[in-house]
């Protein structure tokens, strides 16, 4: 599913594209693990703004968290400041999809409870579904406002940037398929 008109095309060095290499150093092992989680985070951001399928919401979050873990556990290979910035935002990017998140699965869970009973309780539990779903609607326009701001700010290509260079230039390695 491609990103709306307006979104930047991100190019990922190719080592990302291939399956890990234990023969690799720790340093571009770490480059390979944090570019590839935040590859994943990206190719959510169209699955979110599309509101189709509510696991985009909850990969986009795994992907945050995933990265931000990899840059906590290689973080002594780059700059301290600039591995804090990128964690923060990290952080930041993905808060604002708890609440989403939250409803999606009450949601679900609504649904699944509906299924299984009639009767009264099935009318409360149509109610709180229909709520949940008018509040998770209200919730969308922040979800699309925070990945417009992920792309508005240049993050996807300062993150890409930093991390293809350092501790090695990834784009020109040939050892590793640069």
């Amino acid at each position: 599913m491609p990103l709306p008109a307006g979104y930047t095309g991100i190019t990922f060095p190719p080592i990302v594209e291939r399956d890990l290499d234990p023969s690799w150093s720790i340093g571009v092992l770490a480059q390979y693990t944090v570019l590839r989680y935040f590859k994943a985070l990206l190719e959510q951001q169209p699955v979110v703004l599309a509101n189709e399928d509510v696991e985009g919401v909850h990969q986009i979050r795994v992907a945050a968290r995933r990265c931000r873990t990899a840059l906590q556990t290689f973080h002594s290979l780059w700059d301290e400041r600039k591995v804090r910035y990128f964690q923060k935002y990290l952080a930041r990017f993905a808060d604002t999809f708890g609440i989403s998140r939250d409803l999606d699965v009450m949601i679900i869970y609504l649904s699944e409870q509906l299924e299984k009973t009639d009767g009264e309780r099935a009318a409360a539990y149509q109610w709180l579904r229909a709520r949940n779903q008018e509040r998770r609607l209200k919730e969308q326009p922040r979800l699309e406002k925070t990945i417009t701001k992920l792309e508005k700010d240049g993050f996807p290509a300062a993150f890409i940037a930093y991390f293809s260079a350092k501790p090695y230039d990834l784009w020109s390695r040939e050892d590793i398929g640069g």
